[in-house]
């Protein structure tokens, strides 16, 4: 998976292997190693008591949490994303984005075979 931030955003962007293991497992997880020991955890879990797209932070782990039936269709077709605006104090707002991974068509180096060609825009993706 892959992890971008910005101010109040997530997004992550799925491969299809680990869309798969999302479909199989219900959720796919990666970890990230620090110098000296600390490990930032983030991931994308199914859960049927859902209603939108939702994100928790517990502890070191960041979880995006997907409505069954969001994650169903998104799955099972050709359905690139699910976004959702969570509302916070102080009229902010967590923006939220989980979508099918494009090939970065500007990185040659870069290993596209686990990525969503059939989807991807005829003009190169930002990656």
């Amino acid at each position: 998976m892959k992890l971008r931030t910005t101010f109040n955003s997530i997004r992550i962007r799925v491969r299809k292997s680990e869309l798969k293991t999302l479909d199989q497992n219900g959720i796919v997880e990666e970890s990230i190693t620090f110098p000296n020991g600390p490990i930032m955890r983030f991931s994308l879990e199914v859960d049927k008591n859902t209603e939108v797209l939702t994100a928790h932070l517990v502890s070191d782990k960041i979880r995006l949490m997907i409505p069954a039936e969001a994650a169903a269709l998104w799955i099972s077709t050709d359905q690139v994303g699910i976004e959702n605006h969570v509302s916070l104090p102080d009229d902010k707002q967590l923006h939220l984005l989980i979508e099918k991974d494009f090939p970065c068509l500007d990185r040659p180096e870069e290993d596209k075979a686990d990525t969503f060609w059939e989807l991807a825009p005829d003009t190169p993706e930002a990656c």
